[in-house]
């Protein structure tokens, strides 16, 4: 594969069990968490269209960087969840926007959906850098986090503090994506179609059943790399669930198919 940027190497760095819990110790506040990103805690979801603003993610790529082959990192990404309780098409909306004086506008941004949950309080919180986390995936990998694919993460064991009990493995199920402009910003990884105009905004609708969700939203500007790799970029990041009804067909079918098993029986 063809790199846009140069691998930052943090699976050369974080290779060994003391350097990952270095690293856990400097990464500490934002390993994967839902703070202010739960759209269920919004009365009106499932009723109306519900956002959530006033978010931002740190550099302009990390997105994209989840589609190459060295995975990417996901404390470059903010994490939202959701649960349904019945089928539903569900459109997700990501536009940028600035935040006072500490986040800018100016994000391309892409979001891949994906069932389950990172772990939740008063469980320890996942991280690309724990120890099980980086012994899980293949070596000179940048972090944990695949844009394209299901991937999983681990939170801390008793190798980072002896009090903790033994790690957990959290598995993100891949629903699909969205990703903002095309191939000259996003990379040139086979298979990604982009809305087209690279203008801060992108939506894409999925079909879901039951469950529980996350969306991860990032930048899409893989060409950029570790250019402006700590600018703060601010996020507006909409749902709107809308029930799907159980198709009127297959229910009459049932219906009749039912009708005739009776009749034989009483026959």
């Amino acid at each position: 594969m063809t790199f846009l940027h140069q691998p930052r190497g943090f699976g050369q760095r974080f290779g060994l069990c003391a350097s990952a819990l270095l690293a856990t110790a400097a990464l500490s506040s934002a390993h994967i968490s839902y703070t202010g990103r739960n759209f269920n805690a919004d009365p009106n979801f499932g009723v109306s269209t519900v956002t959530i603003s006033n978010q931002a993610v740190t550099g302009s790529y990390g997105w994209a960087d989840g589609t190459d082959a060295d995975y990417g990192d996901s404390h470059k990404l903010r994490a939202f969840r959701f649960t349904l309780t019945y089928d539903a098409s569900v459109t997700i909306t990501v536009k940028d926007t600035a935040i006072g004086s500490t986040s800018a506008a100016g994000l391309l941004p892409g979001f891949s959906v994906y069932s389950g949950l990172a772990h939740l309080s008063p469980q320890k919180a996942d991280h690309d850098f724990s120890a099980a986390s980086i012994a899980s995936r293949p070596a000179e990998t940048e972090g944990s986090f695949r844009a394209l694919t299901g991937w999983t993460v681990w939170n801390d064991g008793p190798e980072f503090d002896p009090s903790y009990p033994a790690a957990g493995e959290t598995v993100f199920g891949f629903k699909g994506y969205a990703v903002d402009g095309t191939a000259a910003n996003f990379g040139g990884v086979s298979g990604i179609t982009g809305d087209g105009p690279a203008d801060g905004f992108v939506s894409g609708t999925f079909l879901l059943g039951p469950g529980d969700y996350t969306i991860f939203v990032g930048g899409a500007d893989y060409a950029a790399g570790s250019i402006g790799a700590a600018t703060s970029y601010g996020i507006n990041t909409t749902l709107n669930v809308v029930p799907v009804p159980e198709p009127a067909v297959p229910l009459l079918s049932g219906l009749s198919l039912a009708g005739v098993i009776l009749r034989r029986r009483r026959a």
